[in-house]
C-alpha cells in the first residue's frame, strides 16, 4: 500500500557522527582489549580501586595517600582501606618520609612490581595475537591511522589536560 510519503534520501554521515562513531569504535577495542577473559585477571582477589593504585604507582612512582587519592579520584579514608587491603597482600608498602615522618610514601613492593609487570605482559601478548590475525596491509593502515591518534593523546597529556564529561550534552570536554 503506498501512503505518498517518500523515503528520505540516506545522507553521508557529518563530521560529528563520524567522529563520535571513532569514539566509540575506540571504546569498544579498549574495552575488547581489556576484557579479562585470562586465567590471571580472572584469578586475581583485586578490587578496580586496587588495581588503579598499583598501576599508578607503577606509572608515576612513589606517592603520598593524597596524591594517590587525586589520581585515582577517590577520598582520603577509601584510599587509606584500599591501601592497607594493598599492604596486607604484599603488594605495596608505606614508609615515612625521611624530610618529614608524619608524610607517609606509598610504593609497590617487589611482589606488586611483578605483578603489574605480568597483567602488563599479558595485554600485549593479547594485542600481539590480535595484530597476527591482520594482513600486512592491514597493519600498515591501522598504524598510519593510530598515529594521529596517539599525536592527539601526546599534546592532551602535554597540556595536562584530563578528560571529564561535561554537564552539557555528554560530550568530553578539558
Amino acid at each position: 500500500m503506498d501512503t505518498g510519503a517518500a523515503i528520505p534520501p540516506t545522507e553521508p554521515p557529518q563530521p560529528q557522527d563520524e567522529r563520535t562513531q571513532l569514539a566509540m569504535l575506540l571504546h569498544r577495542v579498549s574495552r575488547a582489549l581489556r576484557d579479562p577473559q585470562d586465567e590471571l585477571w580472572l584469578s586475581l582477589d583485586l578490587s578496580m580501586a586496587q588495581l588503579k593504585i598499583l598501576f599508578a604507582l607503577h606509572f608515576h612512582g612513589p606517592a603520598t595517600i593524597g596524591a594517590l587519592a587525586e589520581r585515582v579520584g577517590v577520598k582520603l579514608p577509601t584510599i587509606s582501606v584500599t591501601i592497607d587491603r594493598l599492604e596486607r597482600n604484599g603488594y605495596v608498602e608505606r614508609q615515612s618520609s625521611g624530610e618529614d615522618r608524619r608524610v607517609v610514601i606509598c610504593r609497590l613492593t617487589p611482589e606488586g612490581a611483578r605483578l603489574v609487570e605480568r597483567l602488563r605482559e599479558e595485554r600485549r601478548a593479547r594485542i600481539d595475537q590480535v595484530v597476527a590475525h591482520l594482513s600486512d596491509v592491514e597493519v600498515r593502515r591501522l598504524r598510519e591511522s593510530i598515529e594521529p591518534v596517539m599525536q592527539a593523546l601526546a599534546k592532551l597529556r602535554t597540556a595536562g589536560q584530563r578528560a571529564t564529561v561535561s554537564s552539557t550534552g555528554g560530550q568530553p570536554s578539558q
